[in-house]
């Protein structure tokens, strides 16, 4: 049986090559990780938004019972005569 010999023939161009296509995908990767930068003041943001329509929804509901409360006694003050 003849022996086979299998080689992988690597040059500089080709590890130079590869070189320039890991420093573009490292700028790429860099570019988005500057953009997440902003992310917790946005965050930040959002929770306060949302804090901020929980009190609205909670004073909402407070005077919507309220006021039911109201026409409640209105009605049995008005057929209690």
């Amino acid at each position: 049986m003849a022996e086979e010999t299998t080689g992988v023939r690597i040059t500089q161009q080709a590890i130079y090559a590869k070189q320039l296509e890991h420093g573009e995908t490292l700028v790429a990767i860099l570019e988005k990780l500057n953009h997440l930068d902003q992310v917790p003041d946005r965050l930040r943001e959002v929770e306060l938004t949302l804090a901020r329509l929980a009190w609205i929804e909670r004073i909402a509901y407070a005077g919507l019972t309220g006021s039911v409360v109201a026409i409640l006694g209105l009605v049995i003050n008005m057929t209690g005569k």
